[in-house]
């Protein structure tokens, strides 16, 4: 009828008594989240219209109360994002179950691939393969690069994609490699292998390198490179910015040292580097801090094969971190043959695992014997289980010996 508003239900009342499904979920502008977060409270849905007006007795009485009372709308309701968890309403989170899916390997990312090359009839110049799984960082980008590649073989009428075409999608497209970084060769003195996540999932390796030079007592420096100074938290309209955590945690590290190494830091000039300009959780990084610093002031090498995962407290504790499971994975991709972490982030499921050796610690002076002793790891664990040790400290040796071995 003329000037009678017909409601029509739409996606989400005609998900009652189902799921609703919304794709891409974190695109909703605000108020279209604020409305699905009333549809879920009342598990109701009510409508709007300019052309409604309850006093207009020419509506038909079904139309008024559909109006007034709303439509059912109790659903389940399952929303899909690429947006970082913090960008997503907490309202709308609090009442969901999160599911974070891994990313791809680069076995899968291969496999992505070459079903589209051979989908398409196209073929592929040896090697080719390899620099689509080092640049795409998920199966989307793969297939791009395979699109845009054969694109230009097919201008030209070729069936052969040669490598020279994906180095130009690589380099045209700006792509990123993806973190692929292996574990040394050999032990090295004041070098040593953290473990961070830097996304959803998303474990990896991290360089962590220092140098200590002898000073006269008590006018050592520390400088910290390759992290932020700043940082910002919170969300949009309302921030706050604090000293980076990684420079704080820095100076704890210093204290630790200090107290429970029997080592005086101010007696040295110390260069401590994060390579590669990474994001790093400062804290995460606190055991890897201590033990490569350690290593450079005493001259002893570091385990090449070990990775290391943890916040130190000033007291000597080794602190449970987050994002546990992939730092694992990504040590165990890097070559690692054992993983430290903290006694408290242990899980039962660790046991199973065949090709890695995880090893948790409770205190710092565990870290310091795992990793830099000499002795085998075995009896290596069987003396940091049997007693702890309040004052462990560098090997015993003439301070010109130890600034001979700093200095090397």
């Amino acid at each position: 009828m003329a000037g009678i508003p017909q409601p029509k239900p739409g996606a989400v009342t005609k998900a009652h008594g189902g799921i609703l499904f919304i794709d891409e979920m974190g695109e909703l502008h605000p108020y279209q989240m604020n409305k699905l977060l009333k549809v879920l409270e009342d598990r109701r849905v009510f409508f709007e219209s300019a052309y409604y007006s309850s006093e207009d007795h020419n509506i038909p009485s079904h139309i008024h109360d559909i109006f007034r009372n709303g439509l059912p709308a109790d659903f389940r309701l399952i929303g899909a994002t690429t947006r970082q968890p913090h960008e997503i309403p907490p309202a709308i989170r609090s009442r969901c179950v999160e599911i974070f899916f891994r990313a791809l390997t680069p076995a899968e990312i291969k496999l992505i691939a070459m079903n589209a090359i051979k989908k398409i009839g196209f073929e592929l110049e040896e090697g080719g393969i390899e620099i689509i799984s080092k640049y795409a960082h998920n199966g989307r980008d793969s297939v791009n690069m395979v699109q845009v590649a054969a694109g230009l073989a097919l201008t030209e009428g070729r069936k052969l994609i040669p490598r020279k075409d994906l180095e130009w999608v690589v380099n045209s497209g700006q792509y990123t490699p993806r973190p692929n970084k292996k574990v040394p060769s050999k032990p090295q003195v004041g070098y040593t292998n953290g473990l961070a996540v830097y996304g959803p999932n998303l474990g990896m390796i991290v360089e962590l390198e220092a140098t200590a030079i002898p000073v006269p007592a008590g006018t050592g420096r520390v400088i910290t490179t390759g992290v932020i100074d700043e940082e910002e938290m919170g969300e949009y309209g309302r921030t706050i910015r604090r000293k980076s955590t990684a420079r704080g945690s820095v100076e704890n590290v210093l204290t630790v040292l200090k107290k429970h190494c029997g080592l005086d830091c101010t007696n040295y000039d110390l260069h401590i580097n994060f390579p590669g300009g990474i994001p790093l959780d400062g804290p995460s990084a606190g055991i890897a801090l201590v033990t490569v610093i350690y290593s450079a002031i005493t001259g002893e090498p570091v385990d090449n094969l070990a990775a290391l995962t943890g916040e130190v407290s000033i007291l000597g504790l080794v602190m449970p971190v987050g994002g546990i499971i992939p730092k694992i994975k990504a040590a165990k991709e890097a070559g690692a043959q054992r993983v430290v972490i903290p006694a408290e982030n242990w899980q039962d499921v660790f046991t199973e695992e065949t090709e890695l050796e995880i090893i948790p610690v409770r205190r710092i002076e565990e870290v310091i014997q795992l990793v830099i002793s000499t002795e085998p790891v075995t009896e290596k664990l069987a003396a940091s289980s049997g007693q702890q040790k309040e004052n462990f400290g560098p090997p015993q040796r003439g301070k010109e010996e130890l600034i001979v071995a700093a200095g090397n």
